[in-house]
C-alpha cells in the first residue's frame, strides 16, 4: 500500500515535533558545556590575573609616591618623638614637684610608646616587598625602636 500525502505529512510533523524538544536539550546541554569550560579557564588564569593585579597596584603611580612620602615623613616623626623623649628627660632631672615629676613620668610614657609604635610600624612596612622598594636612598631600611626609651 501506497502512503497517500496525509501520512507523509503527519510523520513530517512527527519528525518535527520530536526535533524540536531535542534542539533545545542540546543548546542547553552545550550552554552548560561552554559555562563549565569558562569556570574552568577562569580558575586556571586566576593566579595569573591575581599577580597581575598586584603588580598593577603595586606600581600605580600614586602608590609609588604615597609610600615613599609615607617612609619619609614616618622617618622624620620618628626622629622628633625620639627629641621629645630626651626633652622629657631633661625636664624629669630639673624638676622638683612631685606631682608634677609623676606627670611628666606619664606624658614621657606616652610619647615613648607613640615613638615605639611609629618604629615598629615603620619596621614592618620596610619589611614588605611591595613598600620596601620605595623608600629611597634617604632612610635607613629599619629603625631602631630602643631609641625610645
Amino acid at each position: 500500500m501506497t502512503r497517500g500525502y496525509r501520512d507523509e505529512y503527519r510523520a513530517a510533523e512527527r519528525d518535527v515535533y520530536w526535533t524540536l524538544p531535542r534542539v533545545i536539550i542540546g543548546l542547553v546541554l552545550i550552554s552548560f558545556a561552554l559555562g563549565a569550560a569558562g569556570m574552568a579557564i577562569s580558575l586556571f588564569t586566576a593566579p595569573m590575573r591575581s599577580v597581575t593585579g598586584v603588580v598593577n597596584k603595586t606600581l600605580d603611580p600614586d602608590n609609588i609616591i604615597n609610600n615613599y612620602e609615607w617612609f619619609h615623613d614616618a622617618y622624620g616623626n620618628f626622629l622628633a618623638k625620639q627629641k621629645q623623649v630626651i626633652q622629657y628627660k631633661e625636664f624629669l632631672k630639673a624638676e622638683t614637684d612631685p606631682t608634677e615629676k609623676q606627670r611628666l613620668r606619664v606624658d614621657m610614657a606616652a610619647v615613648q610608646q607613640s615613638c615605639r609604635d611609629l618604629g615598629e610600624r615603620y619596621n614592618a612596612n620596610a619589611d614588605k616587598s611591595n613598600r620596601s622598594i620605595f623608600m629611597g636612598r634617604d632612610v635607613p631600611s629599619q629603625l631602631n625602636v630602643d631609641a625610645c626609651e
